[in-house]
């Protein structure tokens, strides 16, 4: 698989290998069975993973099948973590019904080694946008693309207050938000 790095005024544009010579431009077409976007929170007594139930990432793709831009929307009360009891004080927390929705939006990729970039962009999340730079690699055979993260974000940095029970029991506000998203060039 070979790399493209091209870089556009106010962007980076990363992957590729050539398609048709003229073709328009498309999206990548998400698999929604091999996607996924999990938050990881760990705690005194109850660590857990809550799963992103339901997102509709964008990625754009240029005539050659470089990545042009990434857009992931989604709403806050998709986010569920196997216990119905958890999940209604962790909307409570979030105050889901004031911030519904929450967005990345990728502003660049820098290429690494082979295969490996940094990831840079907003992430909108409790009415709060913040940059938000991680690793992410990038697989593709230029039908089928892969794109694996993992981002760490502090909680209190969204304007969400610490959560403590008593005074030794608390949940770590920082969280490990990890993805895989897998879609096909159309």
């Amino acid at each position: 698989m070979k790399s493209l790095v091209r870089a556009v005024p106010g962007f980076v544009l990363v992957f590729a290998g050539a398609t048709a010579a003229f073709a328009a431009p498309s999206l990548l077409q998400i698999d929604s069975t091999q996607t996924h976007i999990d938050i990881a929170v760990l705690a005194t007594a109850d660590s857990f993973t809550g799963h992103l139930q339901h997102c509709d990432p964008v990625i754009n793709l240029s005539a050659d099948g470089v990545i042009t831009g990434v857009r992931v929307p989604f709403h806050f009360r998709d986010v569920v973590t196997g216990k119905p009891k958890r999940d209604t004080a962790m909307h409570e927390w979030q105050q889901t019904d004031k911030f519904p929705d929450g967005e990345f939006v990728l502003s660049s990729l820098t290429p690494g080694e082979p295969g490996h970039y940094t990831a840079k962009g907003q992430l909108t999340f409790h009415g709060v946008m913040q940059d938000l730079s991680f690793p992410v690699t990038v697989t593709t055979d230029h039908a089928l693309y892969t794109i694996d993260g993992e981002a760490t974000l502090s909680t209190p940095a969204y304007g969400l207050p610490i959560i403590r029970v008593m005074a030794f029991l608390k949940v770590d506000p920082v969280v490990k938000v990890s993805f895989h998203l897998q879609g096909h060039a159309s």
